[in-house]
């Protein structure tokens, strides 16, 4: 059985909900693919699931209090959605609180976008409401193919009183940390709230000073997190290339290839997500 912990769903509505222009060298297959609709992405997004044996997927959304986005994980019980929110705005619980009126069963913090900073004080209430409400919340630090990439507030170790303050809310780092995994890693020292994901091409992996490969991020990330912490994901977005079954394939056969037993690998696959969703 698998989850896919993180995915996207994108349409050029809930593109110009995002408040941005596309970038001078956005390609134009790019803007293509947002033509799509939301049916059109429900039924490529089932079928790849049937035939790939996924149960459910996590859909992060790029825009908040978007209708397109709700109606869109609202289709089928195996499409999750997460919203995206500041919680340092005033606003962000009242927003929240419509978010989750709308289907959303988590959130997602883009913490790289340079917005804010993830442990600034003003997003204490937020994290309060979320830890009352056991709402699990992802974080993209480090690198991104957005338009903005502050490494600053990307940095996962803004994150570290929030993981001691609020030991009850499950918090996940997206891309092994995006080119922050030394962090992340660093994170993990005696708390138990935080797992580890694996999702995205992990194309950080050249801009280090090591030679580690995929296999020994794997290999360290189990050795930090354990096979309990550590979950799974691809970042596909359907359109235009389809299901990124090669990520799916090859971080099936490192896991296969660290000799790890069956049932640690249900649990990177498929139980550690579930535990993470609070399901």
């Amino acid at each position: 059985m698998i989850i896919d912990a993180h995915a996207h769903m994108m349409t050029a509505g809930m593109f110009k909900g995002m408040g941005v222009k596309p970038p001078k060298d956005f390609p134009q297959r790019m803007a293509d693919s947002m033509q799509h609709t939301v049916e059109d992405n429900t039924k490529a997004w089932l079928e790849a699931m049937d035939r790939l044996g996924i149960e459910k997927t996590v859909f992060m959304s790029i825009a908040p209090l978007n209708e397109e986005f709700s109606s869109f994980i609202n289709s089928s019980d195996r499409l999750i959605g997460f919203a995206r929110s500041n919680p340092t705005l005033p606003d962000a619980i009242d927003v929240l609180k419509k978010e989750l009126k709308m289907g959303m069963k988590g959130v997602k913090l883009y913490a790289t976008s340079g917005e804010f900073n993830v442990g600034a004080k003003e997003a204490w209430p937020f994290y309060e409401f979320c830890e009352k409400n056991r709402i699990p919340i992802t974080i993209h630090f480090g690198v991104t193919i957005g338009g903005k990439c502050d490494l600053y507030t990307g940095n996962p170790i803004h994150l570290s009183k929030v993981l001691s303050d609020f030991p009850d809310i499950r918090f996940s780092i997206a891309h092994f940390g995006a080119g922050f995994f030394r962090e992340a890693l660093m994170l993990k020292y005696k708390v138990e709230n935080l797992y580890i994901e694996s999702s995205g091409t992990n194309n950080w992996l050249p801009h280090q000073d090591n030679f580690l490969t995929l296999k020994d991020v794997f290999k360290k990330s189990i050795d930090v997190f354990g096979t309990q912490h550590m979950i799974f994901g691809t970042d596909t977005r359907i359109f235009p290339d389809g299901y990124r079954e090669h990520i799916l394939r090859q971080q099936q056969d490192i896991l296969k290839e660290l000799k790890l037993k069956d049932s640690e690998i249900e649990d990177i696959m498929y139980n550690n997500a579930n535990t993470f969703l609070g399901q």
